[in-house]
């Protein structure tokens, strides 16, 4: 799988001949490493296939080919670059011409690319499309060292932008603190805790649209809960999908007690918000559970697993009421639905519970099978997108309430 290593050029000046000054970088293996450009550095230990560079047309692109140019054989292009970079005029043409001097000299391939400066919205969104565009695949590595101090921030969102959007493997997030220095080293900050924290956010918006707990499954195995836990909610997600909630609610049962102790890593910042969308399964009755699925994906406009949600929530209640089990359809869960619809016949029911229920029978029924219903006012509304929800809400609300 390919590497690559994005880097930002800025435009410093505080040294004449490298623009940067010269820093002794300590990496967490305790090797140090000195040079003026931490991308340089972080290329050496982390060995990518390809390095990407991006600067501004102002950026010190001609500092940098100081670092590379070999003196008489590039004179021409050293000049040309310095020229442009004096006068703000950089362009993509003498970065494809600059290449391959840098790329001889690192020994690996290269892409100088122009970014905007990200003065607005719109600046800001062309330099995402330009890392998008450089970075094809495989994983990646984005130093955030140098540059403007906003594109720190660009590039942090860009690591997310492209995990999520292009689906590339984000390994890392690298800044080397100059501020940070101590006895002649500066430390490598990592910032995937930042990136960490998107991914938390995501998941907790994803999760309030789909209700697939098993997107918090890798999230909490990377910050060390046990496997066989984190299996729980991805069971659970699936029983879930396949109206199978018994099986389903077992399954988050077993995982709550992780969350009875601190968890680590970034999802300590999520832990209580992860306990309160879990939390309500603690004293829920399949009933409760059948009718609180059913309202939420009448929310997301899952109108099929609202109506067989809806209904069978009914028929959990006839069972309960009636002390008959819910699992067997044939022994439990048909003559409790029969001896319902019995009592309605002989006016045992207000006339308000007994039009709640053939609706949401007949609406069940019509949506599960996707046959044309056998009434006309039903197929009406089941062509019609803004009766269909109010009907289920208002038959839900007759005959569960």
């Amino acid at each position: 799988m390919t590497s690559t290593l994005v880097s930002f050029l800025g435009r410093a000046r505080q040294d004449p001949k490298t623009g940067y000054r010269t820093a002794h970088y300590r990496f967490a293996n305790g090797a140090i490493h000195t040079t003026p450009f931490f991308g340089l550095a972080l290329r050496e230990v982390l060995n990518p296939n390809q390095l990407v560079l991006l600067g501004t047309a102002g950026s010190m692109w001609d500092v940098l080919i100081e670092q590379f140019a070999t003196e008489g054989e590039d004179e021409e292009l050293r000049l040309r670059l310095i020229e442009a970079a004096t006068e703000n005029a950089v362009d993509a043409a003498l970065l494809d011409a600059v290449t391959p001097v840098v790329e001889r000299a690192l020994g690996v391939s290269c892409k100088l690319r122009l970014i905007d400066y990200g003065r607005d919205a719109e600046g800001q969104a062309h330099i995402l499309d330009s890392i998008a565009e450089a970075v094809e695949d495989g994983r990646v590595s984005i130093d955030l060292t140098h540059g403007f101090r906003h594109l720190t921030a660009i590039g942090a969102l860009s690591a997310f932008f492209l995990e999520r959007v292009r689906g590339l493997t984000i390994e890392g997030l690298y800044y080397g603190a100059l501020d940070m220095t101590e006895n002649g080293e500066t430390p490598i900050v990592r910032l995937d805790g930042l990136l960490n924290i998107e991914r938390w956010l995501d998941a907790l918006s994803r999760f309030d649209q789909n209700g697939d707990y098993g997107l918090f499954a890798p999230l909490l195995r990377a910050d060390g809960v046990a496997a066989d836990k984190v299996q729980c909610l991805v069971d659970a997600a699936f029983f879930e999908r396949t109206l199978n909630l018994s099986d389903a609610r077992r399954r988050i049962l077993t995982f709550l007690p992780v969350l009875d102790t601190p968890l680590t890593g970034v999802s300590s910042l999520f832990q209580s918000s992860l306990t309160k969308r879990l939390n309500w399964v603690r004293g829920a009755r399949l009933m409760a559970y059948q009718k609180r699925l059913a309202m939420f994906y009448l929310r997301q406009g899952d109108y099929v697993r609202a109506a067989i949600l809806g209904f069978e929530a009914v028929i959990t209640r006839e069972c309960d009421r009636r002390k008959f089990g819910h699992q067997d359809h044939q022994r439990d869960r048909k003559p409790a639905e029969e001896a319902f619809e019995a009592e309605m016949r002989v006016g045992e029911h207000p006339r308000s519970v007994v039009d709640g229920y053939w609706m949401l029978k007949n609406l069940r029924n019509a949506l599960a099978h996707g046959n044309p219903a056998a009434l006309e006012h039903v197929r009406q509304i089941i062509v019609n997108p803004e009766r269909l929800p109010l009907e289920l809400q208002r038959a839900m609300d007759r005959v569960l309430n």
